[in-house]
């Protein structure tokens, strides 16, 4: 998969180069997330360690390249396959070799142009419930563990078998990935006053099929997002996500009141939204709350209509309908007002795909 740059990652590593060593239970995701303070940033590390063949797979003793103002050395695969781990393990100047374009391109400061792709990825989705005919548990499957105190996120490398096989599907083979996601009934207000409820899902965690039975299928946790407590979990094989190609953003000229949309949900556990939280609103596509639009949350001071609003924070639309749409929090400004249900929100920019 080709992943894009995020918005404002790449101008926010200052990092002098340097090279790590992998620590058991070491993911690109927890790297990124504490040595570029971006977690959605892994694809962007990945892309300039090309050593590393399989992003979900990296092993104690390997090494990991931040990028900074100097060339960043890079482990050649093919040279380290044919003299061995040991003198990589060593510190072996001869196990290393300057990537210059790849640092060079990485540090290179690009204007807001593209979407990062896994910003969809992991998303949550909203699945009604209470219907007679509900089907919003097909094709989701129980999980299970020996392990069933422990959350997800503390098994990494650990198996676990997945409720599903070669019946359910035939084409499933020794290497695939399933995913493993979170699921929780939320109330979420409707325009008649009331609300509905759903089901609402987030991917917290991808395993690697080891073995394969009938009804049942052996797997070990390679990547995990968040917090998952086996019980809780629901899997499914990998499915294709449906991104988009965002070519760069046309401003809005003028945000006007009554067009604003509103909080509806936090679609995270946490009730205090943070970066990278998602949240759901009022308005859809109807009113051109599209896939990779820009919004900004306000803070109103409704006491005196003379004052001007002050800006809060952004977002993205990673996903709409016609009348609601899911936001990713991108940047938060005010440590001492945030954000809650009801905050205005305006668009300011229009994707060009």
């Amino acid at each position: 998969m080709n992943f894009r740059y995020s918005i404002l990652a790449i101008g926010a590593c200052v990092l002098l180069v340097f090279a790590y060593r992998v620590q058991k239970g070491d993911t690109l995701w927890d790297l990124s997330e504490e040595y570029l303070r971006d977690p959605f940033s892994w694809p962007d590390l990945w892309k300039v360690n090309p050593h590393i063949e399989d992003a979900h797979w990296i092993y104690p003793g390997d090494s990991i390249c931040f990028p900074g103002d100097d060339p960043c050395p890079i482990v050649d695969g093919s040279q380290r396959a044919a003299e061995g781990s040991e003198n990589a393990l060593k510190g072996n100047a001869k196990d290393y070799s300057y990537n210059k374009e790849a640092a060079q391109e990485y540090r290179k400061q690009e204007k807001p142009k593209s979407f990062n792709s896994y910003y969809q990825r992991l998303m949550p989705i909203l699945e009604s419930v209470g219907k007679k005919d509900d089907k919003s548990n097909k094709g989701w499957f129980r999980v299970f563990s020996d392990e069933a105190n422990k959350p997800i996120n503390h098994s990494l490398e650990h198996e676990i078998l997945l409720g599903f096989g070669k019946k359910a599907f035939p084409k499933l083979k020794v290497g695939s990935i399933a995913e493993l996601w979170s699921y929780r009934k939320v109330s979420v207000p409707n325009s008649t006053g009331t609300s509905d409820e759903y089901y609402l899902r987030q991917l917290a965690a991808l395993a690697k099929v080891t073995a394969i039975g009938d009804t049942l299928s052996r797997a070990r946790i390679v990547q995990t997002f968040s917090t998952l407590p086996v019980e809780q979990a629901l899997a499914r094989p990998q499915t294709a996500v449906k991104t988009i190609d965002i070519k760069s953003f046309k401003p809005v000229k003028q945000a006007k009141s009554d067009e604003m949309a509103e909080i509806l949900l936090f679609m995270d556990k946490s009730i205090v939204p943070s970066m990278y939280s998602y949240i759901l609103i009022d308005k859809g596509k109807n009113q051109n709350y599209v896939p990779g639009s820009a919004v900004a949350f306000w803070d109103m001071d409704y006491k005196d209509p003379a004052l001007p609003p002050r800006l809060l924070g952004r977002g993205l639309v990673v996903y709409s309908d016609n009348e609601r749409a899911t936001v990713l929090i991108r940047d938060l400004y005010n440590a001492t007002r945030r954000i809650d249900i009801g905050t205005p929100i305006s668009l300011t920019h229009q994707p060009v795909i």
